[in-house]
C-alpha cells in the first residue's frame, strides 16, 4: 500500500509539474502584447472581426488594436515604439526603410481605390479627365494608383490638374459639391460618394495593382515571431467569417467601431476578402521604380529586400 501510495504521489506531482509547464507557456505568449495600428478603412476589418469574435485569444495571442484618425500618427507612434504592426502600404513601407526604419512587409491587404468624378462635372471617362480637377494626396498610394490608372488610358499625371487635399472626408466634400471635378477615394468613402450621384471611372480592382501591405517592425518580428505567426492565423479566421456571414449582420458594430458614416450602411462595397497571402512581386517592383522617377528615394529596393516571407509559412 505504502508503495502505491508513493507511486501516485509521484504521478500526481509529474501531472502537477506538466501543467504548470504548460500553462507557463500559454502565460508567456499572451503577456506578450502585440500592438497593432489601424485606420478607418476597410482593409482593417478582418482583424477588427478577430478581435470582437476572439480569435487572437483562441489562438494564444494578446493584441490591442489602436485606431487612428490620420496616417501620420498612425506612423508616427509606429516609429516611436508604441505599435508593432501596421495596416498600410507599400510606399509608406519603402519611405520608412528610406528614413532608416526598419520594416517589413507581411502579407497584402484588401481594398479598393476608386477614381470618381463628380454628379455634375460631366465627366464619363477617364479620356475627358485631361485638364480637369482631381483631388488627392500627394506622394502617397492615392497619387500611385492615380497615375497608374491615367496611363492605363493613355494619359499622362500632366494631363490633370492635381489638387492636393489630404483629408479624406473634406475631399469627399469638395467633390460632391463641385469645387472639384474628380477625386481618389478609398472604402468606405468611395461607396457613399456613388450613393450621392458621383460616377466610377475605374478602380485598383479593375487594374489588379493593388499596393496595400500588412507591416511590422523589424524589432517585433525578431523579438514575437511566434506571437505574429499567431496574429496571421487570426486574421484568417476573420476572412473566413466575413467570407460566411452576410453584411448585416456586423455592419452595425463596423459602423461604430471604425467611426464610419452612418450613411454608408446601405450602400458600402466591402472587399472580397482573402487570407493572408505575400503581396505581389511585380506591383512592389512597380511601386519602387515609380518612387524613384519621382525622386522620393534613392536606395534600389528588392522585393527580398522589404518582404519578410516566414511569418506565412
Amino acid at each position: 500500500m505504502k508503495k502505491v501510495l508513493i507511486c501516485l504521489i509521484i504521478i500526481f506531482s509529474s501531472i502537477i509539474i506538466f501543467a504548470g509547464c504548460t500553462q507557463e507557456k500559454d502565460d508567456y505568449v499572451m503577456e506578450n502584447t502585440i500592438n497593432i495600428g489601424v485606420m478607418p478603412d476597410v482593409e482593417s476589418i478582418p482583424l477588427i472581426i478577430a478581435e470582437k469574435n476572439g480569435y487572437f485569444e483562441k489562438k494564444g495571442v494578446k493584441v490591442n488594436i489602436e485606431h487612428f484618425k490620420s496616417a501620420k500618427d498612425r506612423d508616427s507612434a509606429l516609429q516611436s515604439g508604441i505599435l508593432d504592426g501596421v495596416i498600410t502600404d507599400m510606399l509608406a513601407v519603402v519611405f520608412a526603410n528610406e528614413g532608416g526604419f526598419n520594416l517589413r512587409i507581411i502579407a497584402k491587404n484588401d481594398g479598393n481605390i476608386e477614381l470618381l468624378a463628380g454628379k455634375d462635372s460631366g465627366i464619363d471617362s477617364i479620356s475627358d479627365l485631361k485638364g480637369k480637377t482631381l483631388g488627392l494626396s500627394t506622394n502617397t498610394i492615392m497619387e500611385y494608383s492615380t497615375d497608374k490608372m491615367l496611363a492605363a488610358h493613355q494619359l499622362s499625371p500632366e494631363d490633370v490638374r492635381k489638387i492636393a487635399i489630404p483629408e479624406l472626408p473634406t475631399r469627399l466634400e469638395m467633390l460632391q459639391s463641385g469645387k472639384i471635378d474628380a477625386a481618389i477615394l478609398p472604402e468606405p468613402l468611395a461607396s457613399l460618394a456613388v450613393k450621392n450621384g458621383a460616377k466610377v471611372l475605374t478602380s485598383t480592382d479593375q487594374l489588379a495593382n493593388k499596393a496595400g501591405a500588412i507591416a511590422f517592425t523589424s524589432k517585433s518580428l525578431q523579438e514575437q515571431p511566434e506571437a505574429i505567426k499567431a496574429v496571421f492565423r487570426a486574421y484568417n479566421d476573420g476572412v473566413d467569417y466575413l467570407q460566411e456571414e452576410p453584411v448585416s449582420s456586423y455592419i452595425d458594430f463596423l459602423i461604430e467601431e471604425q467611426g464610419f458614416p452612418l450613411t454608408i450602411k446601405d450602400s458600402i462595397k466591402l472587399p472580397q476578402y482573402t487570407k493572408a497571402e505575400l503581396p505581389d512581386e511585380k506591383v512592389f517592383a512597380d511601386v519602387v521604380q515609380w518612387m524613384k522617377v519621382k525622386n522620393f528615394i534613392k536606395e534600389e529596393y528588392k522585393y527580398k529586400d522589404l518582404i519578410d516571407d516566414q511569418v506565412l509559412r
